[in-house]
């Protein structure tokens, strides 16, 4: 009980009992499967994007084998490139590194030789025995982390206590790296369609955005085309929403039903909807000012605040005017319905058509892990009743692909809620499972029982919500893993390409399959452990 809680003292204490193997094997586990739970040091990710803001070149190389020395074989490199994911390293609007400035060698004199080839001028690790190998690459300044004072009689390199101290060591402020606006902003104006850009000027006028009128294009969102509107001093954020013939949702209806919604209810933690253009596909919103989250940031008081939400939304359910919101995308009210839909996602994958290697892999892992997971888990659904219906008095009304990856920061300390475009009627208990599953700022599961808890108590009708949500977690674990797979599928191709452009596509494809095999794997060390 009186061991300090880091992994230097873990190790040794292990090693000095003569249980090295079970050191051994505790990396494996917590490298490999537990990494997805582990929160990024303080202050390396503001470091690393103040990096890449100043224009100096950065790169991860690292000594990782592919699988542990000891106990299940699990995929360390996939877990860290799920982890790198998951915190924002390849996401544009956040870090932007490129990924192939990452590096996983598997043997130390192969990270030596990198670190060489590479032309590193600086590098920083946490071990004073690899910064002092004798074949370490000459004219390289090397810099030891030593956050806990471990080292502090080592005189050979520069010590390092914090991250803060190797961006000031650069003449960085690292602090500026971490507040961006609501879509961080390129230059440019216009979207290159003559026709489609006097459609958006006229709309833009009629929202009282006089002539003459700039737009640039943002980075972030996943299917529609997000744009910064400046017109005489003031800002706007204008939304083109993406439309496929294989794609029949309707995502500006959805869209504009929930903030018409909100705003007539008084929910002021959205941003202000300012016009509408059906024909088009446009909306118009006030800008709102604040910075992306990361998963540190998810704390109690953040919970609480997307509980709020959701029962704030909920509140005036049962007026005649809440008949006029659509059922949210892949609604579900029956357990049999969401087996059906997950059934689905899981087919597509099954049937898809390999176009490239890469396409093998995806193939080979939906076949040979995603497959076998989901009928284990079908199989279990099965066993309990299937076909009753969720009486509407259960039903809310669900942001849907609701969690912090869709929220920003304010100044004034409180966070507001984005990009409702699968709103609608739905199941709160498939609510409460995309909330927990969402990939991209994830939540711990500690926050299980706060989230359940006041949503049972806060909204009528809820009763039996925790039971009913822990029954198909897994299977929206599973669900969760084709989303991330949807790269692989030709229409999610098309939505892909219409909000970033063909070539991101590839390079999406790579990222997401790791994420999945990484996220797949995980899944079974939770499974009867959640709350």
């Amino acid at each position: 009980a009186d061991l300090p809680a880091t992994k230097s003292d873990v190790r040794n204490h292990l090693r000095a009992m003569g249980r090295e193997e079970v050191w051994t094997e505790m990396q494996g586990r917590v490298y490999g499967p537990r990494l997805g739970e582990a929160a990024a040091y303080p202050g390396v990710l503001e470091f690393v994007r103040a990096v890449r803001t100043a224009g100096i070149p950065v790169a991860i190389i690292s000594h990782k084998t592919r699988h542990p020395f000891l106990g299940e074989k699990h995929d360390l490199h996939a877990a860290a490139w799920g982890w790198l994911e998951q915190e924002g390293f390849f996401d544009s609007a956040r870090i932007g590194l490129p990924r192939d400035h990452v590096f996983f060698e598997l043997t130390k004199q192969a990270k030596l030789e990198r670190i060489g080839a590479w032309g590193c001028t600086h590098f920083i690790d946490d071990l004073p025995e690899f910064l002092g190998e004798a074949s370490f690459p000459a004219g390289v300044e090397r810099w030891l982390f030593d956050p806990n004072d471990l080292y502090r009689e080592e005189t050979r390199f520069h010590r390092l206590g914090r991250w803060e101290d190797a961006g000031e060591a650069l003449g960085l402020r690292t602090a500026d790296a971490t507040s961006v606006t609501m879509t961080g902003g390129v230059s440019g104006g216009g979207s290159g369609d003559e026709a489609h850009d006097a459609r958006v000027r006229a709309f833009l006028a009629r929202c009282g955005l006089p002539e003459p009128v700039a737009w640039t294009p943002l980075p972030g969102g996943a299917n529609n085309r997000v744009f910064l509107v400046r017109s005489a001093g003031t800002t706007r954020v204008l939304k083109r929403y993406f439309h496929h013939p294989a794609d029949t949702r309707d995502r500006f209806g959805a869209e504009r039903a929930f903030y018409t919604w909100a705003w007539d209810h008084g929910l002021r933690s959205v941003p202000e909807p300012l016009g509408w253009d059906a024909e088009a596909r446009l909306g118009l919103f006030a800008q709102v000012e604040g910075r992306k989250l990361e998963a540190r940031d998810v704390d109690a008081t953040r919970v609480n605040e997307a509980a709020e939400l959701v029962m704030a939304l909920n509140a005036s359910r049962f007026e005649p005017g809440a008949a006029g919101i659509p059922a949210a995308s892949e609604a579900c009210f029956s357990v049999a319905a969401h087996l059906a839909c997950v059934e689905r996602r899981v087919t597509r994958l099954r049937e898809m058509s390999p176009e490239s290697e890469l396409d093998q892999e995806a193939a080979s892992l939906v076949r040979e892990e995603l497959v076998p997971a989901w009928q284990e888990v079908g199989a279990e659904l099965r066993r309990g009743p299937t076909a009753e219906e969720l009486p509407l008095a259960a039903r809310v009304i669900s942001p849907s692909d609701f969690g912090y990856h869709n929220a920003l920061l304010a100044a004034d300390g409180r966070l507001r809620f984005l990009d409702f475009e699968y709103a609608g009627w739905d199941d709160p208990a498939k609510l409460v499972c995309d909330f927990f599953c969402q990939p991209q700022v994830p939540v711990d599961w500690r926050h299980w029982p706060a989230l359940v808890g006041a949503l049972e108590r806060g909204i009528p009708g809820l009763e039996g919500l925790e039971a009913r949500a822990r029954r198909l977690f897994p299977a929206y674990q599973i669900k969760w893993c084709c989303i991330i797979l949807n790269e692989f599928l030709r229409g999610d191709r098309a939505r892909r390409a219409f909000a970033h452009g063909a070539e991101a596509v590839e390079s999406r494809k790579r990222a997401q399959l790791d994420k999945a095999c990484f996220r797949l794997r995980a899944a079974r060390e939770t499974w009867g452990r959640i709350g």
